[in-house]
C-alpha cells in the first residue's frame, strides 16, 4: 500500500499538481478546495494513468500537453490532439461529452481521435478521466464541477 501512494504521489509530483495539492490528495485521498472535490484513490490514479499511458499518451502526450497548435487543421484538414491537462478546452465538457467522445472518436468533428467503445470499459474510462482530471488546477477543476453539476441538474428535469 506504501510503494501505490508513493508512485501516486510521485506521479502527482511530476504532472505538475503544486505541493499543497498533492500533501492534500496523498492526506485525504481527495483533491479538493471550498467549492467541489475530486474523489481520487491511488489504484484509480494508477489504473488512470497505465490506461492513458497505453491508449492516450501516443497522441496526446505523456503530460496530456497535446499537439502544438493544436487548435489548427492539419494538413489533412483535421484537428490535432488537443492538451488533456486543463490548458485545452476538456475542462469545458461535462462527464458525459467527456465519455461520448472517448467511446465515439472526434472523426464526426474533424479530429482523428478513434472511438473506443468495446475496447475500454465504464470503469476504464472513469479512471482516464481521474488522471486526466487529477492534472487539472483546483480552481479549473471547480469550474468544471459546477458545469458538470448543472449539467446533470438539467438532464434530470
Amino acid at each position: 500500500m506504501i510503494r501505490i501512494v508513493l508512485i501516486a504521489a510521485v506521479s502527482l509530483v511530476l504532472t505538475a499538481c503544486d505541493a499543497e495539492d498533492v500533501t492534500q490528495l496523498m492526506n485525504t485521498g481527495k483533491k479538493t478546495n471550498d467549492l467541489a472535490t475530486l474523489e481520487v484513490s491511488p489504484k484509480q490514479y494508477d489504473r488512470g494513468a497505465i490506461l492513458f499511458n497505453n491508449n492516450c499518451a501516443a497522441c496526446h502526450g505523456e503530460q496530456a500537453q497535446g499537439a502544438v497548435n493544436w487548435q489548427k487543421r492539419n494538413k489533412d484538414g483535421k484537428f490535432p490532439p488537443p492538451p488533456l491537462n486543463g490548458t485545452g478546452h476538456t475542462w469545458h465538457h461535462p462527464t458525459k461529452i467527456l465519455k461520448y467522445t472517448i467511446n465515439n472518436g472526434t472523426g464526426k468533428i474533424g479530429g482523428n481521435m478513434p472511438a473506443f467503445a468495446g475496447k475500454l470499459s465504464d470503469t476504464e474510462i472513469d479512471d482516464i478521466l481521474i488522471f486526466i482530471q487529477s492534472k487539472w488546477p483546483v480552481q479549473l477543476y471547480d469550474t468544471w464541477y459546477k458545469s458538470n453539476q448543472r449539467s446533470i441538474k438539467e438532464k434530470n428535469k
